[in-house]
């Protein structure tokens, strides 16, 4: 696809490219790699492929992120940090009580993930595996909506009364709120839970894949479940 931002992304890997090629790099974009805010390059050490690099454009703060952990050589990846070109996997500051939530399916099999934070502290974590067969059709989200469920759970046992939960599928605060109707029972279920709850919730949605740390984190926790 085509991105609107295609010539901000692209000026920004050439300055970047400018800025390494006395050390022996560059950087070829793949040209079929574009996303709307992100583009994917090919990184070289004298010739030969040493990974990629992916730069993501936020256009409402004119700000660049780069993700280079698909690179192997550290020297490069130091280089890039030290320019302040390539953070790792950023790290929102939370002050309050923060939970992540994600779900897979592997091979036929459905894990969930959690992870709780507060103040920037990782507190509580959690994964496991969707057995009930009901549930299993809808593969992924299933395991989203149990970690939601999770959530709520140790919240009630810890006596919080409010929490913000982030989120990579609509359909979690969707049908949490009545915004889609639930018409399968554990999208019906899931919504009577999370009302009865009495839980106050922020909820705030993030993007997939795009090297946020905790959506990855809990990403890995949620493979693990649908390991087991």
């Amino acid at each position: 696809m085509s991105s609107p931002f295609a010539s901000v992304l692209r000026k920004k890997l050439e300055e970047t490219d400018a800025s390494i090629s006395s050390k022996g790099y560059t950087l070829a974009i793949h040209e079929d790699a574009w996303q709307e805010y992100a583009v994917t390059a090919e990184c070289f050490k004298r010739g030969e492929s040493i990974g990629k690099l992916r730069i993501y454009y936020a256009p409402t703060k004119k700000t660049f992120r780069f993700d280079c952990r698909s690179i192997k050589d550290d020297d490069l990846c130091a280089m890039l940090d030290a320019k302040h070109l390539a953070p790792k996997a950023g790290k929102r500051s939370h002050a309050g009580l923060h939970a992540y939530v994600d779900g897979s399916y592997m091979s036929g099999k459905v894990g969930y993930g959690l992870a709780i934070i507060q103040d920037d502290t990782l507190i509580f974590e959690d994964f496991g595996s969707v057995d009930n067969p009901e549930y299993l059709e809808a593969r992924q989200v299933a395991g989203e909506l149990m970690a939601v469920g999770k959530v709520i759970q140790w919240c009630k046992k810890h006596g919080q009364t409010s929490i913000t939960i982030h989120y990579d599928y609509a359909g979690i605060r969707e049908w949490a709120l009545g915004n889609w109707k639930a018409k399968q029972a554990l999208t019906q279920r899931y919504a009577q839970f999370v009302a009865l709850s009495g839980l106050l919730i922020t909820w705030n949605k993030i993007q997939a894949h795009t090297g946020d740390h905790w959506n990855d984190y809990a990403d890995g926790l949620a493979k693990k479940g649908a390991a087991q």
